[in-house]
C-alpha cells in the first residue's frame, strides 16, 4: 500500500492588504530557490502552487485570521503547506517551511513604523542633504522593527545600500527573520556579528571601491574592539568615528587608554539617560513576567544586582508591583543611595541570597555578578533574569557545575536542581529578557535613541566637526542637545503634544 505523505505547515501573521501578497509571496518563493529548484508556480496573489525539487510540492495561502477579533486590525495570515515532500531532503524541508517566516515587511507595516517613529523617518528633513554621502556605515543596532527606519534614513541622508553593512548580533527577536529579510532584499550586505571580522573586511573593500569611509554606528562593542584587537590593520578606513549607543560598548573600550577615532556616545548623554532607562527596567520587567504567567510575585522577595540606571529603575518597578525588593552593588555610593531609597541593601551577595530568599534575582551590572560560589546560598526555587548584554551576567557554567542536575526548559531557559534542592531558572538562557522573543522598548522610547544616532552619525561625518580620537561626552551632550531633538521629543510628549 503507498503511503500517503504528511502534510507539512507552517504560518506567519503580518499587517497588510492583497495588494501586499504578491510581493510576500514573491520573497518566499526567492527563499525557497536558495534552498532547491522551483520549476513551475501556479495561482493568484492569495493561493500559489509551486513546484519544487525533483517531486516536492507546496501551496501559500494568505487570508484573514479565523478568529480576527483575536488578531490586530488588518492582520493576515501567510501560510505554508508542503504538501508533497518527493525528492526533498529532511534539511530542505526544514528551510523551506523557514522561509514563510522570512518575509520582509509590507508597505501597510513600513507605513505604520514610520507613523510610530517620526523623530528618525523625518531626521533627514532636518539634516543638510546628502550629509552621509561621503560615508559608508557599518550598523550593528538590535534587528527588531524599529532598526528598519533607521536604516531607511540613513538612505534618505546619502548612503545607497550597496554601502552599508548590517551585523545581526543573533538575539532571539520576536522578528529578527523578517528583519534580515527586509535588510536582504534591499541589497544591505547582513552578516551574523560572530563574524564581525570577516565583516568588517569586507566592508572595507566595498568603501574604498565606492570611494567612502567607514563608520561605525554600534550597540555594545561588538566593531571597534574588533578593529583594535583582530584587525589593526583596518583602522584607517574607518577614522570617521564611532557612534556608540550602549554602556557595555563603552566599557568594552575600556582596555584601550587610547583611542585612535573619535567617539560620539549617545550611550553616556544625558539623554539617553533620562529618557531610556524606565523604559528598559519596565520592559525586562513586562517581558519576565510574559515569561512566567502562572506565579504570583507580589509579597514575594526580588534582589537586584546592579543599582547603575537600570538597575535603579528595576528595583522601582519591582517595588511598584509590591515585591519586597532587596538591592546589591559593589560601589558603595549607589548601595548608600539605594540604602537611602528605601530598599534592603548588603555588601555580601550571598548573605542576601541566603538571607533575604529572592524569588526573582534581576542582574543588571553589565558584567558578571552571580557565579558558582554563589550557588550555595539559594535555598529557594527562584528566577534569574538578565538586562546586560550577550549572556555573560550569570556564570552559567560555574552554576552548572555546582548543580546536581541541569535541564532545558524550552523558552523559559534553563533550570538547575541546586544542592540545597532548589530550583533555579536562569530564563531567556542568560540573554537580556527585554530582547527574548520580543519587541523589548515602545517604538516611542526608542524613536529618540535612534534618531540621536543618526544625529551623531551626522556630526562625525561632517568635516570640521571638532571631535578628538577618543570619548567625545561632553560634546555629544552639547551636540543632541542643541540639534532640536530634544524640542519634537516634548512637542510630542510634553504638556501641549497632539
Amino acid at each position: 500500500m503507498r503511503m500517503i505523505p504528511l502534510a507539512r505547515a507552517e504560518s506567519t501573521e503580518l499587517q497588510g492588504e492583497s495588494a501586499d501578497m504578491p510581493m510576500v509571496f514573491a520573497a518566499i518563493t526567492e527563499a525557497i530557490g536558495k534552498v532547491t529548484d522551483v520549476s513551475e508556480a501556479t495561482g493568484d496573489r492569495l493561493d500559489r502552487r509551486l513546484q519544487v525539487g525533483a517531486g516536492g510540492r507546496v501551496r501559500l495561502l494568505a487570508g484573514a485570521p479565523v478568529q480576527p477579533k483575536a488578531a490586530a486590525a488588518g492582520t493576515l495570515v501567510v501560510t505554508m503547506v508542503l504538501e508533497e515532500t518527493t525528492g526533498l531532503l529532511p534539511g530542505q524541508v526544514r528551510d523551506i517551511l523557514a522561509a514563510v517566516r522570512r518575509v520582509p515587511f509590507t508597505a501597510t507595516e513600513m507605513t505604520a513604523l514610520r507613523d510610530q517613529m517620526p523623530l528618525t523617518a523625518e531626521l533627514p528633513l532636518f539634516t543638510p542633504p546628502g550629509c552621509l554621502a561621503q560615508v559608508a556605515p557599518v550598523l550593528t543596532v538590535h534587528h527588531m522593527r524599529d532598526f528598519l527606519v533607521l536604516v531607511e534614513a540613513v538612505q534618505a541622508m546619502g548612503v545607497a545600500p550597496e554601502a552599508i553593512t548590517v551585523l545581526d548580533k543573533g538575539y532571539p527577536y520576536r522578528h529578527t527573520a523578517r528583519v534580515d529579510a527586509h535588510l536582504s532584499r534591499q541589497g544591505i550586505a547582513v552578516w551574523p556579528w560572530t563574524r564581525a571580522a570577516d565583516a568588517l573586511d569586507d566592508h572595507a573593500q566595498r568603501a574604498t571601491l565606492l570611494g567612502r569611509k567607514g563608520l561605525l554606528v554600534d550597540d555594545g562593542g561588538y566593531t571597534l574592539p574588533v578593529l583594535l584587537k583582530h584587525r589593526p590593520d583596518l583602522l584607517p578606513h574607518f577614522t570617521t568615528g564611532l557612534v556608540e549607543q550602549t554602556i557595555s560598548g563603552i566599557t568594552r573600550l575600556e582596555p584601550w587608554r587610547q583611542l585612535p577615532l573619535p567617539v560620539f556616545s549617545v550611550a553616556q548623554s544625558r539623554m539617553k539617560a533620562t529618557v531610556e532607562s524606565y523604559g528598559v527596567a519596565d520592559a525586562a520587567i513586562r517581558n519576565a513576567l510574559r515569561l512566567l504567567p502562572e506565579e504570583k510575585l507580589e509579597g514575594q522577595a526580588a534582589l537586584v544586582i546592579g543599582h547603575g540606571r537600570i538597575g535603579e529603575q528595576i528595583a522601582q518597578v519591582l517595588r511598584s508591583r509590591r515585591m519586597r525588593v532587596a538591592v546589591h552593588d559593589r560601589q558603595l555610593v549607589r548601595l548608600i543611595a539605594a540604602h537611602e531609597q528605601g530598599f534592603v541593601t548588603g555588601r555580601c551577595l550571598s548573605t542576601l541570597l541566603r538571607e533575604h530568599r529572592p524569588k526573582l534575582i534581576v542582574g543588571s551590572t553589565g558584567c558578571t555578578s552571580v557565579r558558582g560560589e554563589h550557588a550555595a546560598a539559594i535555598g529557594g526555587d527562584c528566577y534569574l533574569v538578565s538586562t546586560t548584554s550577550r549572556d555573560r551576567e550569570f556564570a552559567i557554567a560555574e552554576l552548572a557545575e555546582e548543580a546536581v542536575e541541569v535541564s532545558d526548559a524550552g523558552v523559559l531557559g534553563i533550570r538547575l536542581r541546586l544542592p540545597s534542592g532548589a530550583w533555579a531558572t536562569i530564563v531567556g538562557d542568560g540573554y537580556p529578557v527585554n530582547f527574548h522573543h520580543a519587541e523589548s522598548l515602545p517604538n516611542a522610547y526608542s524613536d529618540l535613541i535612534l534618531a540621536s544616532l543618526l544625529v551623531g552619525a551626522a556630526t562625525l561625518a561632517t568635516p570640521g566637526h571638532g571631535f578628538t580620537p577618543g570619548h567625545n561626552v561632553a560634546a555629544s551632550d552639547r551636540v543632541l542637545e542643541s540639534c532640536g531633538l530634544l524640542e519634537r521629543y516634548y512637542s510630542r510628549f510634553g504638556p501641549k503634544s497632539t
